[in-house]
Formats: structure tokens, sequence, C-alpha cells
């Protein structure tokens, strides 16, 4: 399954405090390395304006780009206010979670 992960769910996850006691400063570090291997990086990404943020256009467009299958925010006012885009559907890390685990 591809997933695009906005980046405010990645600073979120490692800068709160219920996850620093889940996994240390050496694990997460692991995980920001891993995310580049496991990471397929886009280029030329289309032009997009679907998000009253401009900022958050770039994750969009790598979604669409990816042909991704899901998005996933925690952007309340932005984001996850289009609830899907060209048919990705764009869900919270809760809902991805459920969703993988099914997968």
């Amino acid at each position: 399954m591809r997933v695009v992960v906005d980046t405010n769910i990645l600073v979120g996850a490692l800068a709160r405090p219920r996850p620093q006691r889940l996994v240390n400063a050496d694990e997460a570090a692991a995980i920001v390395d891993n995310i580049g291997a496991r990471a397929l990086v886009l280029e030329d990404l289309p032009e997009v304006d679907l998000s009253p943020d401009p900022d958050d256009n770039a994750i969009l467009a790598a979604a669409i780009a990816g042909s991704a299958d899901l998005i996933v925010s925690g952007d309340k006012k932005h984001v996850l206010a289009l609830g899907q885009v060209a048919g990705i559907p764009v869900v919270t890390a809760r809902e991805a979670l459920e969703r993988l685990a099914l997968a």
C-alpha cells in the first residue's frame, strides 16, 4: 500500500511525550533513516492548487504523482477537510493504522 504522510504527522509523532515513552532517541533516528530507504522519491510533481494552504499542495501532488492509496494528515482545517484528492482518501493517522491493519 502506498501512503503519503503529511510532515505534520511525522514531526508530531516524534515530538509528543507518549511516543517518546515507547520509542527512544536511537529508535526514532532509525525510523527517520528508514523512511528514506523505503520512500519513493518523486520528481516533476504536477501543479495542484487544491488546499487553501499552498504549503499543503506539495503533499497532495506527491500523492497524485505516486498513485498513493492514502494521504495521512493531522491538518483538520485544510487537508483532512478535503476528504479525498483525485480519488485518494485523506485520513487521520488513527484511521490509516486501522486500514493498514486490515490490509
